[in-house]
């Protein structure tokens, strides 16, 4: 039962980046839409896809790390783990909140920028 007990606030925690990952595809592929770029979307699915492998990639990488330390090491390596999510977290709490007014706007106006400029290879960055 133990090692339960994180579970709903990791849950949470993964629902609402991934609502928050939704919602800046959502307005990337509006604005393709916008801009009557669909040949553009097919990279912007791809990027989300190749995000997700990624994530998955480095929770399995993760876990299997954690899962083989024990003792001492086992405690570091959990404690740095939370210090760098507490910082990560905090630092975009602060960003978002400086960024919050203009964060679409500035979306939109550089997705369009980027494909005026550089075509489809600018979605892919």
């Amino acid at each position: 039962m133990e090692e339960h007990k994180f579970i709903l606030p990791g849950f949470l925690l993964s629902l609402r980046e991934g609502l928050e990952a939704a919602l800046i595809i959502g307005i990337v592929l509006g604005v393709m839409h916008k801009i009557q770029r669909p040949d553009l979307k097919t990279f912007v699915w791809g990027g989300a896809v190749s995000a997700i492998i990624l994530s998955i990639a480095a929770a399995v990488l993760l876990i299997k790390l954690g899962v083989e330390l024990e003792g001492t090491a086992e405690e570091i390596f959990e404690g740095i783990a939370m210090l760098l999510a507490v910082g990560i977290l905090t630092w975009m709490i602060f960003w978002m909140r400086a960024n919050a007014d203009t964060l679409k706007t500035d979306l939109e106006a550089n997705v369009h920028q980027a494909t005026l400029r550089s075509g489809m290879g600018a979605i892919l960055y």
